[in-house]
């Protein structure tokens, strides 16, 4: 009863931004004590505290980056406490902890709703627990979906049909929640010339990276009812369209820069060498 007078007392005291830093902060915490408990690592594995917190880290904020290999340093539990941190960032700290709230029968409160808005940079109060919940939704079936998928496809990469949905799941949130972690050891790299688990994580990055406004809108669209065509926002049109863009102008940049310099290495040349030369140094038509 304290505690719960003690929270109310701080949110009136600090403003939505501050609160959202400190609950971040707090997610920081118990990520990096989750991630430190035994169970989460591999037998004989010893984690500094700056490693795990780095970790921890990296993980809210899905930038990929680790200082250890996942898949050596950490346990299958540590698997699913990994990717659960991933949710933090993937679907944000407001979403789930709406979602917990709800499970408990707390009442979203004006601060609650504040926090919400300001989170998910909404400009009014209408919805916001609703649009909490199309969102995680959303992303677990999302999630769910491409765990199957890969987890079925993996049966013929891992020795048991265990091994193979661990990989798949653990891939589909990585996917989902743009993260960028493996327990492979080696990323994609084993599906190299497997085209059907990258296109499966390429559906994936694209579903998590869209924008959960868009994300709805196609939800609304698979499933209204009715005579009536139903009108994607000016937002949805201008997100998707820029979106796709975006892949093709750095699909098409990436081919080219690749090409080129694969052409500087086999020739042995300075990579700088065409790039500031104007004289090509064999006909290119040949």
């Amino acid at each position: 009863m304290e505690f719960a007078k003690n929270q109310e007392k701080l949110k009136r005291r600090l403003s939505s931004v501050q609160l959202i830093v400190l609950f971040y902060l707090s997610a920081v915490i118990v990520s990096t004590i989750l991630l430190s408990l035994p169970i989460a690592h591999r037998p004989y594995v010893e984690l500094s505290f700056i490693d795990t917190l780095f970790t921890a880290v990296s993980a809210i904020s899905v930038t990929g980056l680790t200082v250890v290999s996942t898949a050596d340093t950490f346990s299958v539990p540590g698997y699913f406490i990994l990717a659960f941190i991933l949710q933090f960032g993937g679907i944000g700290i407001m979403t789930l902890g709406t979602f917990i709230w709800i499970l408990f029968g707390k009442k979203i409160g004006l601060k609650d709703r504040q926090l919400i808005m300001t989170d998910q940079n909404r400009s009014t109060f209408s919805g916001l627990v609703q649009l909490m919940r199309q969102i995680l939704v959303i992303v677990i079936v999302i999630e769910l979906i491409g765990a199957v998928i890969l987890g079925i496809h993996f049966l013929k990469y891992f020795p048991t049909w265990q091994e193979a949905f661990v990989q798949g799941f653990f891939a589909s949130v990585s996917a989902t929640t743009n993260a960028g972690f493996d327990i492979t050891g080696t990323s994609l790299v084993p599906f190299a010339h497997d085209y059907f688990v990258q296109f499966i994580n390429i559906i994936l990055l694209i579903l998590g990276a869209i924008g959960f406004p868009v994300l709805i809108e196609v939800k609304e669209f698979l499933t209204h009812k009715g005579n009536y065509s139903y009108k994607f926002s000016l937002f949805t049109k201008l997100t998707t369209l820029t979106f796709f863009i975006l892949i093709i102008v750095g699909a098409f940049s990436s081919f080219c820069l690749t090409g080129i310099i694969f052409l500087q290495i086999k020739l042995g040349m300075n990579p700088c060498f065409i790039r500031y030369s104007n004289l090509p140094p064999l006909e290119m038509a040949d």
